[in-house]
């Protein structure tokens, strides 16, 4: 048998307390919350202060990108690549010849700006480089919608560049 060990009226004060909910939170739990809302603004704030003050996308930046990942290709896997391009379309083809044999590399369309165009008389666009960094590159000029570059690449390093025109 079960001794209790309370009172008739205490048994009943013992049962009321431990059926009774608990509404709200402590202030602890309040202050940890805080704490952890604060160091999340710590970190975000200096990001928010920096919005918009990147650089702006410049004419012909698309084709100096896929310029200097063909040279970077090149150089890492020490294999020549060539690149072609329709400067109408801007759909290019890159293709490898290494010691290994020769291969395609990728295709795709070059996503120029909104009012970009390429601007060559030449029906196709031709880039060569090799790991050693020389190159064999086609000028072109892009013209957007107030300013117009000239894309050139280096012969001796193969790096490409804009210049204004």
């Amino acid at each position: 048998m079960i001794k209790n060990e309370f009172a008739p009226g205490d048994q009943r004060e013992f049962v009321q307390m431990t059926n009774r909910a608990r509404r709200g939170f402590t202030l602890l739990e309040m202050g940890i919350v805080l704490a952890i809302m604060a160091v999340g603004a710590l970190l975000v704030a200096p990001a928010i202060g920096r919005i918009g003050q990147g650089k702006p996308a410049a004419v012909g930046d698309g084709l100096l990108k896929l310029l200097h990942d063909s040279r970077q290709i090149a150089i890492e896997r020490n294999e020549t690549v060539t690149l072609r391009m329709d400067p109408l379309s801007g759909r290019y083809r890159a293709d490898t010849v290494g010691v290994n044999g020769s291969g395609e590399l990728g295709e795709g369309t070059l996503t120029l700006g909104a009012q970009e165009t390429m601007v060559t008389d030449l029906p196709r666009l031709t880039f060569v480089f090799h790991p050693t960094g020389s190159t064999f590159a086609d000028t072109v000029v892009v013209r957007g919608g107030t300013a117009s570059v000239m894309v050139s690449v280096d012969a001796w390093n193969g790096v490409a560049y804009a210049s204004a025109r």
